[in-house]
């Protein structure tokens, strides 16, 4: 009997720890992924990460069933007013109507933060249950600095080396290659073409911003009237659940006319001799004038885009303030530079050491004056080439304003500076070293500055470049290596700077494109010791958006082209010696390809 109880006994104990020894795993465990959730809960922004300044997207871990979340910036609770948070860097204030947003495990698990200081910022998530808080914090940086980069601009730079937060590309694609890799693209809806709305069509991008219309005050680039404007935007730009960035007109100061069209509306009155709508003034006929609705209450955000010829850091500041003042929208300053053209007062010229001196104190003390400025979410200098005489329009004297050079990618001193300044304090900001500088040769000869005055228009947007040849006849491409990039040993030297190497001109003798073809026939006359052929082709008779070929041989064909479309082509001859390349003028002519 004894015996039995004893056995009766321990089989109770046996029962009972095994039951204990359960119940303690399951506790275990459930502490073990409290203390997941509390490291790894935010997943966006991630540990230390360089963002743009304004709206922040924010995701977080909700999926632990019967708590509560809240999301905090800084440690204090984000508020809104109906779909908008209060933001208070603006000096926006909470009402009786500011709520907190929370979060169940049956939500989606995102949200939005807003954000202008540069500096350290932390995001918070705090999940309640009954007595239980559980808390996670991720912290991460907030930068206003970014850059507008076309891909014929340069391919072998690294947005992360100049630590831009941001860029975009006049495109709604990214590059996605290692020049971009970390940095954050805004697509751009650039016009109101088929293809521009074809491209929105197929949109795909992770940012949670969209660009408007570049330039369209101006025919050379966008070129939309401000009702076909209004209505394409609401077509394509306003359905988005994206953070809208307003067009970016071409004219400075920020007094658009086009822009204020844009955003307050205006009239337009029906032409009763051939059924067009045009502006109210026009006509007379007053019982058919009608009011079109500005686009203002769908736009987060207002461009500036600020070119002049002469140094001025008060006017750059007095436009933002104007634009401020104008739709107390945060302001986005998508390029800003300085165009100059060679042998006048204005002459910004990358061989001039005492310009290039006065844009680096220019631009840094309005990367400064920027930073500090709460109206400005974000802004990015334009930089030309070294070399600026294939630039926009033509304005070969502004390459002093280079931040690195488009054929080898080497920093300029200007694009250091960029990118040691405008860095949250405590990021860990990467430098550029002396072997990734620009080495610049010396002209023979200098020609002074004279005191001629020049014209104030403001430059468009962007231009063909100088790429370092190849040995194939395929269009230079980015670098798939994501080692840093170094200065080739191999320098870029034009015509002009070695007066010692003489490159004869090229023209071209025949350019043939069917109508439905993708392809030319190209036949040039062939130049007498030169070691190849540089092509430039584009769409734009001024070459923007131009794609660079390299050929060996005087007859080629230029494949992968559209059909149905014009072309132009310049051409010119370069030569290598003693490891350097040296280039010919461009041909004078453009062809166009007839369709």
């Amino acid at each position: 009997m004894k015996k039995s109880i004893k056995k009766i006994i321990s089989l109770v104990i046996a029962m009972a720890l095994t039951i204990s020894g359960i119940t303690y795993s399951t506790v275990a465990k459930a502490d073990e992924s409290k203390g997941s959730w509390k490291t790894d809960a935010v997943k966006v922004p991630s540990e230390g990460q360089l963002v743009g300044a304004g709206y922040i997207d924010v995701e977080f871990d909700n999926s632990m069933e019967g708590y509560t979340y809240t999301v905090y910036l800084d440690g204090k609770p984000v508020y809104w007013n109906g779909n908008d948070i209060v933001r208070e860097e603006l000096g926006e204030k909470k009402t009786d109507d500011s709520v907190t947003k929370t979060f169940t495990s049956s939500d989606e698990g995102k949200t939005e933060v807003y954000a202008t200081t540069v500096s350290k910022h932390e995001i918070t998530v705090k999940a309640k249950k009954d007595n239980v808080e559980l808390t996670s914090v991720r912290n991460f940086y907030v930068s206003k600095k970014g850059l507008a980069l076309g891909g014929d601009m340069s391919d072998k730079i690294k947005l992360s080396k100049l630590n831009c937060s941001w860029y975009y590309n006049w495109s709604t694609e990214a590059f996605n290659t290692t020049l971009d890799e970390g940095v954050q693209h805004i697509p751009m809806m650039w016009g109101s073409s088929d293809d521009n709305k074809e491209a929105m069509k197929n949109l795909v991008t992770t940012s949670n911003y969209i660009l408007g219309f570049n330039e369209p005050d101006i025919e050379t680039q966008a070129n939309i009237e401000f009702f076909e404007a209004s209505s394409v935007w609401d077509e394509y730009i306003k359905p988005l659940n994206m953070r809208k960035v307003s067009p970016a007109p071409a004219a400075p100061g920020g007094d658009s006319v086009w822009l204020k069209r844009f955003m307050k509306g205006d009239y337009i009155c029906k032409n009763p001799w051939d059924g067009s709508w045009g502006l109210f003034y026009d006509y007379e006929d007053e019982a058919t004038k009608k009011f079109v609705e500005g686009e203002s209450d769908s736009v987060d955000s207002v461009v500036l885009h600020y070119y002049r010829n002469t140094i001025n850091l008060k006017g750059l500041l007095d436009a933002v303030e104007t634009l401020w003042n104008s739709y107390h929208k945060p302001i986005w300053i998508t390029e800003m530079s300085l165009f100059g053209v060679k042998g006048t007062r204005s002459d910004f010229s990358y061989e001039l050491p005492e310009k290039r001196a006065e844009i680096q104190k220019y631009l840094e003390d309005a990367m400064e004056a920027l930073d500090v400025n709460p109206h400005v979410e974000r802004y990015c200098w334009f930089p030309y080439d070294i070399d600026s005489t294939n630039d926009i329009d033509s304005f070969n004297g502004s390459g002093g304003t280079a931040m690195f050079d488009y054929s080898s990618g080497a920093y300029t001193e200007l694009g250091r500076m960029y990118s040691s300044k405008g860095n949250p304090e405590g990021y860990n900001a990467q430098t550029i070293s002396d072997n990734e500088m620009f080495v610049y040769v010396p002209e023979t000869t200098t020609q002074a500055p004279t005191t001629a005055e020049t014209t104030t228009q403001a430059p468009t947007t962007q231009t063909p470049t100088t790429i370092a040849p190849s040995e194939t006849g395929t269009t230079t491409k980015p670098e798939t290596s994501k080692e840093t990039p170094t200065v080739s040993t191999t320098e870029i030297v034009t015509a002009k700077t070695a007066q010692t190497v003489k490159v004869p001109k090229v023209k071209i003798k025949k350019a043939t494109k069917k109508r439905s073809a993708k392809k030319l026939k190209v036949t040039l006359k062939t130049a007498k010791g030169v070691k190849g052929y540089q092509v430039m082709i584009s769409t734009s008779k001024k070459f923007k958006k131009a794609k660079v070929k390299n050929y060996k041989k005087a007859k080629f064909t230029i494949k992968k082209l559209k059909a149905n479309k014009k072309y132009f082509i310049r051409v010119r001859a370069y030569k290598v010696v003693n490891g350097k390349v040296y280039y010919g003028k461009w041909s004078n002519r453009k062809v166009k390809f007839k369709k």
